[in-house]
Order: C-alpha cells, then sequence, then structure tokens
C-alpha cells in the first residue's frame, strides 16, 4: 500500500507483494533441508512464473492508460512543506492510520476462514491423498487461506505423513505463501479489484499446474 501511495506502478507493486513470500530464501532453505531440493526447485519455477509472468501479465492488459500529467514549469511548482513532527511520531501516525482499517479486517477474515478451515481442508488420508479433485481443492483452498511465512513448511510435511500425495503438495506450496484472502482484502484498497480477481485465479491455476508438475517427476 506504501508502494501505491508512491505512486509505484501496478507491476511493481504486484512483484513485491508476491515476490515477498513466494521467492523468500529463508523460506527456500528451509524446505529443502524439510521437504527435499526438488521442492525448492518447483517452487523457484513456479514463483519465477507468478512474479514476472503473471505480474507482466496484469499489468498489461489489465492496467488502465492514463493520460500524462500536464507539464508545469518548475517555477509554478509548490513544495510540499515539512513535517515538522519527530520521526517517531510521523511514523507512529503512519502505523496507527494502516492499523485501524487493516487489523479490524484481517482478524474477523481470519476468523471466519479458520471456522471454515475443516471444509476448506478435507480430512486427508491415504485413500483420497492422491485425488485429483483434492489437488484442485486444495490449490483453491490454499489460494483463499492464510498462514504465516514458511508455515506452509510444516503444513505440508504434517499433511503428507497422513497421505496426502505429491500433487496436493505441489498445490499447497505454490498457493499458501503469495496471496490469501484477507491480504487480497486489505491489497484491495491499493490494486483495482479486476487485477486482483486475475492474480488470485492465476495463484489458483499454478498450484494446479505445480501440483501435476510434482505428480510428473514423481516427487
Amino acid at each position: 500500500m506504501g508502494l501505491a501511495k508512491s505512486r509505484a506502478s501496478i507491476g511493481a507493486v504486484l512483484a513485491y507483494w508476491l515476490g515477498n513470500p513466494i521467492l523468500n530464501p529463508a523460506t527456500m532453505i528451509f524446505m529443502g533441508f524439510v521437504l527435499g531440493w526438488q521442492w525448492v526447485a518447483l517452487r523457484l519455477g513456479i514463483g519465477v512464473l507468478l512474479v514476472f509472468g503473471i505480474v507482466h501479465l496484469a499489468e498489461r492488459l489489465l492496467t488502465e492508460p492514463t493520460a500524462p500529467a500536464p507539464v508545469v514549469p518548475s517555477s509554478q511548482v509548490l513544495e510540499e512543506a515539512p513535517d515538522p513532527r519527530p520521526l517517531l511520531v510521523r511514523w507512529g501516525s503512519a502505523f496507527y492510520q494502516l492499523a485501524a482499517g487493516l487489523i479490524p479486517e484481517y482478524l474477523l477474515i481470519v476468523v471466519v476462514l479458520g471456522a471454515a478451515r475443516a471444509w476448506l481442508f478435507p480430512a486427508i488420508t491415504p485413500a483420497i491423498g492422491h485425488s485429483l479433485w483434492l489437488l484442485i481443492v486444495l490449490a483453491a483452498a490454499g489460494t483463499l487461506f492464510v498462514i504465516p511465512t514458511a508455515g506452509e513448511v510444516p503444513i505440508v510435511q504434517t499433511l503428507m505423513a497422513f497421505g496426502l500425495g505429491a500433487g496436493g503438495a505441489g498445490a499447497l506450496l505454490t498457493t499458501l505463501p503469495p496471496v490469501s484472502l484477507p491480504s487480497l482484502v486489505m491489497v484491495g484498497r491499493a490494486v483495482p479489484a479486476r487485477i486482483l480477481v486475475f492474480v488470485a485465479g492465476s495463484v489458483a491455476a499454478l498450484g494446479v499446474l505445480s501440483g501435476l508438475v510434482a505428480l510428473a517427476f514423481r516427487f
């Protein structure tokens, strides 16, 4: 949201927002030691495709063109007066303005998602853990659900111990980190809704692709 307020391009905002979690190097190293380095290679490939491919498409196809700003002579440009308040006071004011709107939204949506987690993530057993329909369900659920940074690694490790196959694991490792319903709602103040829908749909589709690749290479 700060990048958007600073008039950064939609592509820059999306690249920072999506790349931060899915290409996090510390998470990649953690994943390599816990799940295996083949998963790191898959995550890296899908992450690069998302951050550089999907973001480029979103900016190119869905961003409305804007008319160039009129040129104003430098003599007529009024410089904004600097804020005389101390740095910590200015920081606290900016933090409060963000927190007052975002934290209640975040908590409410997280509570709702937590109540619906039984439907978003069905009980995993060896009988259904390798089903193709489960891969699709988990790709959609992973796009909506919210987790802390690197939380997808122990989640997938635990579910695989209960019988989750490589397809579902690949889908979750791709969809859980980059977006969630709370982040989509909060970023919606800075990014047009049609772009967020495109990004969310693309993440879910890449989750399915990731699961299929994991199945094809027998991870």
